[in-house]
């Protein structure tokens, strides 16, 4: 394996990153947030900053994600509050501590996020790509680590959600 960057915490995980392989796989074609221009990629865009928790947005960088452009983001929920948004990113490495957050229950395998701030809402669940069923970065050279998955649910609050219309959802 290449040289992984030394172990880099995000939130209750420890990470060991590739970062030139990370990069690599940052901004790709083909992904469902690739040169997007919805109204929520564009807030997310202009608000990323304010919007995320200042340690969980140091801890990303770290990582070598790049934060203006997600793999995936979509709303999920609108409200007066705001846009309640999944916003994923993809690192390459290995996961070296954390639990798997997939549980079972009635309706079947559920991931369990872990609440970073309670307001406005925001929380994480890091796992390995290959646990997902959902889109991810082209990614050839297993020899760098594994694809991770970094899934985030947060609350764009309205104030900062310049292009999409909240404020007459109910």
């Amino acid at each position: 394996m290449k040289k992984l960057r030394p172990t880099i915490s995000v939130h209750e995980w420890k990470l060991a990153i590739h970062l030139e392989a990370t990069r690599d796989i940052q901004n790709q074609p083909g992904n469902p947030a690739y040169c997007c221009e919805c109204n929520s990629c564009k807030d997310w865009r202009n608000s990323y900053k304010e919007i995320l928790p200042e340690d969980l947005m140091s801890e990303l960088i770290r990582v070598g994600v790049d934060l203006e452009h997600p793999t995936d983001l979509y709303q999920y929920e609108v409200s007066k509050n705001g846009a309640s948004l999944r916003v994923v990113y993809h690192a390459v490495g290995k996961i070296l501590e954390g639990s798997n957050q997939w549980t079972k229950n009635d309706m079947g395998d559920v991931l369990m996020y872990k609440e970073v701030r309670d307001t406005p809402y925001a929380s994480i669940v890091v796992f390995p790509q290959s646990q997902s069923h959902d889109h991810a970065p082209s990614y050839k050279d297993s020899s760098a680590g594994d694809l991770i998955r970094l899934d985030l649910r947060l609350l764009m609050p309205s104030q900062y959600c310049r292009f999409s219309n909240v404020s007459g959802s109910a």
